[in-house]
């Protein structure tokens, strides 16, 4: 009887305010989340990103902040090709060539780009967009670098304090409904802000509703590591090593994860251009123990012979077989999470000595 009662109820609200806006607690969707373009993020995640969230990357510059963005974009447009991307480019910093190498071609197709005038323009726009169902990905780029409108209509010393933070206040709480209702990862790009009283505590910019519409929040450092390669003769530096911690997680995984990879900022044959994924995919079979190494030799049953020597070699073959590379990708990502807390301190060893906010 109660369930009867429970059910027209449902059919009642839901013939009002749509189909989507009230279900029973059992008929809530479970929804696969879409890799974030690094394997080892993945994990310090809890799968990868989300597909109906905000979420924040934060970090100084050039820590690879946009690149990380735009590989889960190409990641994301895979996963449902029947929609596309808006990208709002407050800061009209976007290269397309730059974008291009990291989405490809083919990709280019199904991304809108909006350069808006002011914060206010982006949350416009993003409704309007994301309003019709058919984006799946938004990148808002960046949340500190967004003007305000009174900034654009008069002088910067006219303006109000705290603009910045009042117009992506509005922004935020948008976000958070549409990107639920309509299935949509939004992402803001965020910048790191001095701690002004002296405590090296982790400040980004956009204000507390900002923070609290995020569900995930990385924040991103360059690490001590570089990569070289010779590009005509003349030994250049080519990428650097990104370190991310994982600093609140509302999405089922553990806050405080870490992670590292190698970011190509150069193309070159032998790296690529943005996140190495075959280097991590090898590195971390290697210390899950998905590949096994003796001495100088590494050993799959899908390697031929069962064996491989050199860890060059190794990596080539993972390179070359893009079966091999799936089947190790979920091969490291069943081990880790079944024993995550084993991987730990082998798979992101960082130096974050920031406080988190």
């Amino acid at each position: 009887m109660t369930e009867r009662k429970l059910e027209k109820l449902r059919s009642s609200v839901a013939a009002v305010h749509g189909d989507n806006s009230i279900m029973f607690a059992n008929q809530v969707p479970i929804r696969p989340k879409v890799s974030s373009g690094s394997l080892a993020l993945d994990f310090a995640c809890g799968g990868g990103f989300p597909t109906d969230r905000v979420i924040e990357v934060a970090g100084l510059e050039s820590s690879g902040k946009t690149s990380l963005a735009l590989m889960a974009m190409r990641n994301f447009l895979d996963a449902d090709p029947d929609r596309g991307a808006l990208i709002l480019d407050t800061e009209a910093k976007i290269d397309p060539v730059w974008m291009e190498r990291l989405l490809g071609e083919e990709r280019m197709e199904k991304v809108l780009l909006a350069s808006p005038d002011h914060a206010e323009q982006a949350t416009d726009i993003f409704t309007e967009m994301v309003g019709t169902g058919l984006i799946s990905f938004v990148l808002y780029d960046s949340i500190g670098g967004a003007p305000t409108k009174k900034v654009t209509e008069k002088s910067a010393e006219s303006a109000e304090y705290g603009g910045n933070a009042q117009a992506i206040s509005r922004f935020a709480r948008l976000a958070s409904t549409y990107a639920h209702k309509y299935q949509t990862l939004v992402l803001g790009v965020n910048q790191v802000r001095a701690d002004m009283e002296g405590f090296r505590r982790f400040r980004v910019a956009g204000g507390h509703a900002w923070l609290h519409a995020c569900s995930l929040r990385i924040q991103l450092k360059r690490g001590q590591g570089k990569l070289h390669d010779k590009i005509n003769g003349e030994e250049i530096q080519c990428g650097y090593q990104v370190t991310a911690k994982v600093i609140k997680n509302q999405i089922g995984g553990v806050e405080g994860r870490q992670a590292w990879w190698w970011l190509a900022n150069v193309p070159t044959e032998k790296y690529g251009f943005g996140v190495d994924v075959v280097d991590e995919i090898a590195r971390l079979s290697v210390l899950t123990g998905v590949i096994e190494q003796r001495g100088a030799y590494y050993y799959h049953p899908s390697f031929p012979g069962g064996k491989i020597q050199s860890r060059d070699r190794m990596v080539q073959c993972v390179k070359d077989d893009e079966g091999l590379r799936v089947l190790l990708t979920s091969a490291v990502m069943d081990r880790v999470n079944s024993d995550g807390g084993k991987y730990l301190s082998e798979i992101a060893p960082v130096d974050a000595d920031e406080d988190s906010q």
